[in-house]
């Protein structure tokens, strides 16, 4: 029974993943387009497309599941842009799919290039993390430990915060790119509109 709750716990929480993440992938599409971005329209336009996503939700947790195996590295890879299609294009989980691998077997290079430079600043919080959380938990003082914990915390979450948001306009970028509705940049050159 407690492990049922468990799936159906971890399935909720990968619903909402991905919900968070097509609002931030429609709200980057929209700046990278030159259109307004708005928190509440991104949401809305999300909302739509609320039954493909909930059928993505179940598959994307099996394949994060997965991805400590080289198959499911693969996998995941495959699938990097299958939320764009679900949420920018509004096509069915398997269509998704089918468009996700073909943008990957055409432009792995970039795939591969743009997932380092994106994981960067994750990267670089992740040491300074461990080491802040291991002198909190070693720390004599209770007071002094708590704080180092707690620095560790906002150290890590900063940076996997940066690093989902460049995801998401590197995921935007890169989907729209293959689908021939932006032109590939000659340099590092984002124009974002007003925000909501």
């Amino acid at each position: 029974m407690s492990l049922a709750l468990g799936a159906a716990g971890l399935v909720v929480l990968s619903f909402l993943a991905v919900i968070g993440t097509s609002a931030l992938l429609v709200a980057a599409a929209d700046a990278l387009r030159g259109r307004p971005v708005g928190i509440r329209a991104s949401y809305g336009r999300v909302a739509g497309r609320v039954r493909p996503i909930a059928g993505w939700a179940p598959i994307g947790l099996i394949q994060v599941l997965a991805a400590v195996s080289l198959v499911g590295m693969a996998w995941a890879l495959g699938s990097y842009l299958v939320v764009p299609a679900l949420v920018l294009d509004g096509v069915r989980v398997r269509e998704a799919m089918r468009r996700s691998r073909e943008v990957y077997r055409r432009d792995r290079a970039e795939f591969m290039r743009g997932s380092t430079w994106m994981a960067l600043p994750f990267l670089l919080t992740f040491l300074p993390s461990v080491v802040l959380f291991v002198l909190g938990l070693t720390a004599t003082d209770r007071v002094l430990g708590a704080l180092l914990m707690a620095a560790a915390a906002l150290c890590l979450w900063a940076g996997a915060t940066v690093t989902a948001g460049l995801f998401g306009v590197f995921r935007a970028r890169l989907y729209l790119e293959s689908n021939g509705v932006m032109a590939k940049p000659v340099g590092p050159v984002l124009h974002v509109s007003p925000v909501e």
